[in-house]
C-alpha cells in the first residue's frame, strides 16, 4: 500500500490573499482565531512547539519530508490551483521542484473549483475557474510537464498521476484526451487520471458518475470523510437532525445549524456501504472541524478511535493506493502534523499499523 496525504499549500503569503482577506493572511490566520463552541471542543489546534511555519522556508519542507519518512507516509498530494493560466499558491510545489535533493514523493490534485467568500457565508467569486481550449490546455500541460518528469512525481505503469477535484466540467473528456496525447508525445505511457467522487448521496449518484468518466481515468476516488458523512447523514437515526437543519438553513442560509458527528460512526458507514472490490480508491481521515473558518455555520467530525482506524486499514490492506485527508488542513482540523493537543498520535497509528502489517 502507498499512503499519500493531501497537502494544502496555503501557509505562506500571496498578494491575492492580502487583497481578499487582509494583509499577512495565511491559513494560520484562521487557525489562530478558532474558538471552542461546546464543552470538550478541541479548538483551537496548536502546532507542537509553536511551529507556525512558512512553506517558503526550505527547512520546513525538509522537516515535513523527514516526518513523512519517519512515520511511513509515502507521499503528498499537492493541491494545484490553476485557472486557465492564472496560478495561485504554486510556490511550494515549485520550490520542491527546485530542490531535487529533498526525497519527497508527490503528485497533484487539480483543485479546479472557484474561489469564493464561503468562509464569510458569501458566494462572491474571488477567482473563477475556466478551462479554455487547446491553446490554454497546451499552456497548462507545459506548466505540469517539469513536475511530471521529476523522478519524485508518482507514476503508475509509466503514467504520471493527476487527480481532478471536480470532474463535472463540460470540457473534461476533450481536455484530458489532449493531456494523454501530450504525455505520450513526451515519452510517458499516458496519463493516470484519478476522478474524485464527493457525492453526498452515495451510492445513488455513483453509477452515473462512473459512467461519465474520461477514457484516461484509471481510478475513481471516494473522498473521505465527505462520502461516509453523506451516507451517515441519510440514515434513519439522523432524520430528526436532518429535518431540523434543512428548515433552519432555509430560514437563514448564511447560518446553517452547527452539528457534531462521531468519527467512528463514519468509519462504520464506510466499511458497511462502500465497495472493497478494487473498483475504487478509498480514503482515510482523522476527523474534521471547519469551525475555525465558518464558526457556527461549520460542523465537526470527532477523531476516530485507534481501534476503528485499524479496522478500516485492515480492510484496505491489499489496496495499492489509499489517500489520507489530510497532511496539513489545519483550519479543518484534518492534520497529522504534530499538535499540542494530540502530539504525534495519528502519525504513530499509521507507522505502527504499517509495521504490524509488514511483520505479520
Amino acid at each position: 500500500m502507498k499512503l499519500f496525504a493531501f497537502f494544502l499549500p496555503q501557509f505562506h503569503e500571496i498578494p491575492e490573499n492580502d487583497e481578499w482577506w487582509g494583509k499577512g493572511f495565511t491559513e494560520w490566520t484562521n487557525v489562530r482565531k478558532a474558538q471552542p463552541l461546546f464543552k470538550g471542543h478541541v479548538q483551537p489546534l496548536h502546532p507542537l512547539g509553536g511551529n507556525y511555519y512558512d512553506l517558503l522556508d526550505i527547512e520546513t519542507v525538509k522537516w515535513q519530508t523527514r516526518l513523512m519518512q519517519d512515520y511511513r507516509v509515502d507521499g503528498l498530494i499537492y493541491y494545484h490551483y490553476y485557472f486557465c493560466g492564472k496560478k495561485l499558491l504554486e510556490k511550494p510545489a515549485e520550490n520542491l521542484l527546485a530542490h531535487p535533493e529533498i526525497p519527497q514523493n508527490f503528485f497533484f490534485c487539480w483543485a479546479n473549483h472557484d474561489w469564493n467568500r464561503a468562509w464569510k457565508g458569501s458566494r462572491e467569486v474571488l477567482q473563477k475557474q475556466t478551462y479554455g481550449g487547446p491553446k490554454e490546455w497546451e499552456e497548462h500541460f507545459r506548466y505540469l510537464l517539469p513536475f511530471f518528469k521529476d523522478s519524485r512525481y508518482e507514476k503508475k505503469d509509466g503514467c504520471p498521476l493527476l487527480m481532478v477535484f471536480d470532474p463535472g466540467f463540460p470540457e473534461k473528456k476533450e481536455l484530458f484526451s489532449y493531456f494523454e496525447k501530450r504525455c505520450k508525445e513526451e515519452g510517458f505511457g499516458g496519463l493516470y487520471l484519478i476522478e474524485t467522487f464527493s457525492g453526498a448521496a452515495y451510492p445513488d449518484e455513483f453509477a452515473e458518475f462512473a459512467a461519465n468518466a474520461a477514457a484516461q481515468t484509471k481510478a475513481l476516488f471516494l473522498r473521505e470523510p465527505t462520502v461516509s458523512r453523506g451516507i451517515y447523514w441519510r440514515t434513519l437515526k439522523n432524520l430528526p437532525l436532518r429535518v431540523y437543519c434543512h428548515f433552519k438553513a432555509m430560514a437563514d442560509p448564511a447560518n446553517t445549524p452547527f452539528h457534531v458527528l462521531k468519527g467512528d460512526d463514519l468509519i462504520k458507514q464506510e466499511l458497511a456501504k462502500e465497495p472493497f472490490d478494487g473498483s475504487v480508491v478509498h480514503g482515510v481521515h482523522f476527523g474534521f472541524d471547519n469551525t475555525s473558518r465558518h464558526g457556527k455555520r461549520g460542523y465537526v467530525i470527532t477523531p476516530p478511535s485507534r481501534e476503528m482506524f485499524e479496522k478500516l486499514m485492515d480492510r484496505l490492506a491489499g489496496e495499492e493506493y489509499v489517500f489520507l485527508n489530510a497532511w496539513n488542513e489545519w483550519a479543518e482540523s484534518m492534520t497529522v502534523e504534530p499538535t499540542e493537543e494530540y502530539g504525534h498520535s495519528f502519525l504513530e497509528w499509521i507507522r505502527d499499523w504499517k509495521e504490524k502489517t509488514e511483520n505479520a
